[in-house]
């Protein structure tokens, strides 16, 4: 990526959208050696500090051990949003479809508002124990932007909850072990799993859903964290 990383419809739909939000959103870029698409990563973090006229920040962190046992972070480039827990983030480059609500979560949290209905915010806040959820997308989806949006929210209502959005064709590994022949689709796990590749789900859920369909799974997923713990 280069300077001209938006166009000039897009930068200035983005500086509209960002320049003005009502705090300053200050996420981590988590990079290291060996990565592929990593000055990707940082040109496009470099972008949205400017097009938002410095009120979306990237503090770029190397991938050290400290700093992977602290964020739980499980692949690099990644994108840890600016959440109280840190507990939302997106692995790779959200390009094409995915950029939307890599966008829209910046508003989010600088404007602290949510689109989620009253009801599903409330159903949200009674999970009591925490999960894993694990979005694999690709950038030609046209589902899967709708699908993590949604997920990013429940992550804002709930951190509680380790949302992570993986790009599936950077990080191929996992989608291989759960057999993912589509997106979007969602793995729920227990937290105590984050470091393993491919934990033992306890939800997942293939195809596009709504909130509510989404909800469900997290409460089926929640309720049966609890009966193994019995």
């Amino acid at each position: 990526m280069n300077d001209e990383l938006f166009d000039k419809e897009t930068e200035n739909s983005l500086r509209e959208l960002l320049s003005n939000l009502k705090r300053k959103v200050v996420n981590y870029l988590v990079t290291g050696e060996n990565c592929l698409s990593c000055n990707e990563a940082i040109a496009l973090a470099r972008g949205m500090n400017r097009v938002s006229n410095g009120m979306v920040k990237f503090e770029i962190l190397d991938a050290n051990r400290d700093i992977i046992e602290k964020l739980m972070v499980r692949y690099i480039p990644g994108f840890i949003y600016d959440t109280k827990k840190r507990n939302i983030r997106f692995y790779g480059i959200p390009s094409g479809q995915e950029f939307a609500p890599f966008v829209y979560i910046q508003k989010y949290i600088g404007n602290d508002e949510l689109t989620l209905p009253k009801n599903i915010i409330e159903r949200v806040e009674s999970i009591e124990k925490p999960l894993h959820v694990k979005i694999m997308v690709t950038p030609e989806c046209p589902y899967c932007p709708l699908v993590v949006d949604t997920l990013n929210q429940i992550g804002l209502v709930n951190n509680q909850l380790l949302i992570e959005t993986i790009e599936a064709v950077e990080f191929p590994d996992e989608a291989n072990i759960y057999n993912i022949t589509y997106v979007p689709s969602i793995i729920v796990t227990r937290i105590e799993d984050w470091k393993i590749l491919g934990g033992r789900p306890l939800e997942i859920l293939h195809g596009y859903a709504d909130a509510e369909i989404i909800v469900k799974v997290l409460e089926k997923a929640y309720l049966k964290l609890k009966r193994m713990e019995r």
